[in-house]
């Protein structure tokens, strides 16, 4: 019997949302604001914990064996040498976006703030697009070269 799981960063962050929207109404009862303009530190470091440990950690030792990777809800001026998970949108093919954070426009995290990149993936600007139109890559950046996974095993 094996012990691994077939994953997709798609996958990855699909899970990492449905942990965020679970555990809102948990944080509501406890007062915590997590709605952008009220969230503070507490919102903060309860996401950025819950995506280290789905998403990263599910991709180090897997993919890197370096734990640095864009940081959940930071704005970075250029991505060129860090890992980060790249956001895939069909209705932008042509464009190349880094994934910042979840946000709510309609609903709960139903959309995504990107960092549009430029061709030396420094930040262009940044926008929001909807969730459900979405696919997610993880980009290696390793000694000036890059490497775009999609799937990934994970060893149980």
């Amino acid at each position: 019997m094996s012990n691994n799981w077939k994953t997709s960063v798609t996958e990855l962050l699909a899970i990492f949302r449905g942990a965020l929207l679970a555990i809102i109404p948990w944080l509501e009862k406890a007062k915590i604001k997590w709605k952008e303009g009220e969230a503070y530190d507490d919102w903060d470091n309860i996401a950025e914990s819950v995506y280290k440990n789905i998403v990263c950690s599910s991709l180090t030792g897997e993919v890197t064996s370096e734990y640095e990777f864009a940081k959940y809800n930071f704005n970075y001026e250029d991505y060129a040498s860090i890992n980060f998970i790249e956001v895939k949108s069909k209705d932008n093919s042509e464009k190349k976006f880094a994934f910042v954070v979840f946000q709510s426009n309609s609903s709960p995290m139903d959309s995504v703030k990107v960092a549009e990149l430029d061709k030396t993936d420094k930040v262009i600007s940044y926008t929001n697009l909807k969730f459900d139109s979405l696919d997610f890559v993880f980009v290696k950046n390793f000694n000036g070269k890059q490497e775009v996974i999609d799937s990934i095993e994970v060893v149980l």
